[in-house]
């Protein structure tokens, strides 16, 4: 069993059981855990959209089809969590403050304890949302880099090798602070892979700042019949520079970076050969450009519509203009 997303817009959805449900838009951001789901609000551009992660087999059945045991949440230290049978959720949302680098640490070691204390040690998914991600702190370092800086030395703390690092996303928020959500398994350790295309985001120079962002180009959890792989944020950079001025020139490159990486995945995973997106994740800089990458990321890739949302975000470096993520299912 692994976690996969489902996007829908309005209300939540009545009668299903996800573990978590992320609502996107909004003024102020919010935690907290109600009836088994652990529920994150991040201010956002409207419409509203809702991403709720629920249980699939990679034994070929379908969603819902397997129980996966008793189902446990709560909320403990700031730390929002929900589990059933091996899978495991858990975020946590840090207010606003001048500097980011401490409290980010901090928070990421309870989050990664919490996870090894509930019986999940095997992190395959990470996501971290920042308000004014391209501004700088009170000492005039760019709050990504500062927030980079905070995960890496968490992560030196928690003992969790390069290797060890899973698929992650870094975008911008509307507002607000840092938020932070992960999926985990008991017992199945995702393989990170990287890109023949681009340096390993851990090995980039130090012009990116004090610590170099600390995860991997994707993460894959094998199944039985099914193999699902997920796709970091990728966006229009080749080794470990960014490249095209245009919307159109690094739309074209992020699509060869991604087809980079799933050649690389399918010489390794033979399943991916047979598959596609059941999901993507489009974040664009400009609200001009939206239209140009949607066409474009559904020419190349066939992600269902309603599966593709698109959010108007900045991007981690100022140059990009956009960014692309998503679970591919072979």
């Amino acid at each position: 069993m692994v976690l996969l997303p489902v996007y829908h817009s309005g209300t939540v959805e009545a009668g299903a059981s996800p573990l978590a449900t992320i609502r996107y838009g909004g003024t102020e951001a919010g935690l907290h855990v109600d009836d088994g789901r652990v529920f994150m609000t991040l201010p956002g551009h409207p419409p509203v959209l809702h991403e709720s992660w629920h249980p699939v087999s990679l034994s070929g059945k379908g969603m819902g089809d397997v129980s996966t045991g008793q189902s446990l949440s709560g909320l403990e230290d700031g730390i929002g969590w929900s589990c059933e049978g091996d899978l495991f959720f858990a975020g946590f949302w840090v207010q606003d403050q001048p500097e980011l680098c401490e409290a980010v640490q901090s928070h990421y070691e309870r989050l990664i304890a919490l996870a090894r204390e509930k019986g999940f040690g095997h992190v395959y998914r990470m996501w971290n949302y920042l308000g004014a991600i391209n501004q700088d702190n009170a000492r005039g370092e760019e709050r990504y880099r500062d927030f980079c800086s905070g995960r890496s030395q968490a992560f030196e703390v928690m003992n969790v090798s390069l290797g060890e690092l899973p698929a992650a996303t870094g975008i911008g928020l509307s507002s607000g602070g840092v938020a932070v959500f992960l999926i985990a398994h008991r017992h199945v350790r995702g393989i990170n892979l990287e890109n023949p295309s681009q340096l390993p985001a851990y090995h980039y120079p130090p012009r990116y700042g004090r610590r170099s962002p600390s995860f991997a180009r994707a993460t894959v959890m094998e199944g039985v019949e099914r193999t699902v792989l997920y796709l970091s944020g990728t966006a229009s950079i080749r080794g470990h520079e960014s490249v095209g001025e245009t919307v159109e020139e690094q739309l074209s490159v992020t699509i060869e970076t991604i087809r980079s990486l799933l050649d690389a995945a399918r010489k390794r995973f033979s399943r991916l050969e047979n598959g596609r997106f059941e999901s993507m994740k489009l974040y664009v800089r400009h609200p001009e450009d939206a239209v140009v990458v949607r066409e474009g990321i559904s020419q190349a890739f066939q992600c269902p519509l309603e599966q593709s949302p698109l959010f108007i975000a900045d991007i981690c470096r100022t140059e990009l203009l956009l960014e692309v993520e998503g679970v591919f299912v072979g």
